[in-house]
């Protein structure tokens, strides 16, 4: 059980030590000494879904859903994500490339499959291709074992 008084910025255990109005303090007080004193009993905290938050007003708890900035904010997030993976594969590619100019290969010779279907995976989220919420985005992995080092 949640309490809060007109001091609370939030809802919190029961107080261990609160003070009365004649200037006393009194510790463990009891559900009636708290409410005599001012103190509520927070209603119960709602069950959300991600990405929705809650917040207190004061006396009850809202539930915010994110607004348009909150979204804007968070694509920008998936976004450089996004630029840090790819960054983190592009010596693979680099690689490939050297190797098939050395040895007169093709680079699709030389460069993984999972590689390019990693990255190319990585460009659809960062240009949302699919339609994804941003919230939710399903990460690719990249099986180092299949790719080439």
């Amino acid at each position: 059980m949640l309490y809060y008084n007109n001091d609370s910025v939030i809802p919190n255990s029961r107080p261990t030590r609160i003070r009365l109005d004649n200037g006393l303090t009194i510790t463990n007080p009891d559900d009636q000494t708290l409410l005599d004193n001012g103190w509520k009993i927070a209603p119960a905290v709602p069950n959300i879904n991600y990405p929705d938050r809650i917040e207190w007003n004061g006396s009850e708890w809202i539930v915010v859903s994110p607004t348009q900035a909150d979204i804007d904010a968070k694509w920008e997030s998936v976004k450089e994500t996004c630029k840090i993976k790819l960054a983190k594969t592009d010596y693979k590619v680099i690689k490939a490339i050297e190797a098939s100019a050395v040895n007169g290969t093709n680079i699709n010779d030389e460069l993984n499959i999972n590689v390019v279907m990693y990255r190319q995976a990585l460009r659809d989220i960062y240009n949302n291709v699919n339609n994804i919420d941003p919230f939710f985005v399903q990460w690719p992995v990249l099986e180092e074992s299949l790719s080439i080092s």
